[in-house]
């Protein structure tokens, strides 16, 4: 019945999954590997769940943990649990959709408390990526209906300034198309330009300041007859980026990212 129902859906101009995720909790394990070229490899851990309720979709962080030569968790103290919306059983609960446009602008104190550790922040910034990829109308995902159909979306920007360091990213638009469609599964892939890509590193005394470019994308799988998100993967990340005044025999600093999603 599904298949009939959702190839009826499709020939009648529809969406071919579910795009307002169907309430739920569902439990997922997040992990990202940041690899410096040349250097060491950096990472988080992150098991959270997704619980959509009342049109919202919230991301429950149950543990997390940073990979900096071992695996060490992430413990923030008493008062920043509680700001984070934490409690015996999980470090943060966070709105992701929809967003406050303050919380969007700027992803600070009304999207997480400041007080929140990287392991906890960070993790957040790309499952908030790959959340609203299906339901946001921007990139356009509910339009697609037919396997190898692509669809451009127009520019966007994302900039924070917290945990010591200030990003703003800049892309020009991008592209979005239906990868595969079963019974069970539509699997989109989000590809964002080349984006721009500015970074001061405040901890160091004086700042560092650099400037690049990032080039990503991210495969999502989304269960047709829930609209809830099955797993996702980074298809390619690589940051590229040179330090602001630093004479050209320096070399860039090249980055690899890996992430993935996967239910737990």
């Amino acid at each position: 019945m599904l298949l009939i129902a959702t190839l009826l859906a499709a020939a009648a101009g529809g969406p071919v999954y579910r795009t307002t995720p169907a309430p739920g909790l569902r439990r997922y394990v997040y992990q990202v590997t940041e690899t410096v070229v040349g250097g060491p490899v950096h990472g988080y851990r992150t098991e959270f769940d997704l619980e959509t309720s009342g049109g919202a979709i919230y991301a429950i962080v149950r543990k997390s943990a940073v990979l900096d030569g071992t695996w060490k968790p992430v413990e923030p103290d008493a008062p920043c649990r509680a700001a984070m919306h934490g409690d015996a059983t999980r470090l943060a609960r966070v709105k992701l959709s929809p967003l406050a446009p303050e919380a969007a602008k700027t992803l600070g104190d009304s999207f997480l408390a400041m007080c929140a550790p990287p392991g906890v922040f960070f993790p957040l910034t790309d499952i908030l990526n790959v959340a609203i990829i299906p339901i946001s109308q921007r990139f356009r995902a509910a339009e697609l209906r037919r396997v190898g159909q692509s669809l451009s979306y127009p520019g966007f920007e994302a900039a924070f300034d917290r945990s010591g360091v200030a990003i703003r990213e800049t892309s020009s638009g991008g592209e979005i198309s239906l990868a595969s469609l079963d019974a069970q599964r539509a699997v989109l892939d989000w590809k964002p330009a080349l984006a721009d890509l500015d970074l001061v590193e405040g901890a160091n005394k004086p700042p560092v300041t650099l400037k690049g470019t990032e080039h990503f994308a991210f495969r999502v799988e989304i269960d047709r007859k829930t609209g809830a998100i099955r797993r996702a993967v980074t298809t390619y990340d690589e940051l590229d980026m040179k330090v602001v005044g630093a004479p050209d025999s320096v070399p860039h600093v090249r980055i690899r990212r890996a992430v993935t999603i996967e239910p737990r």
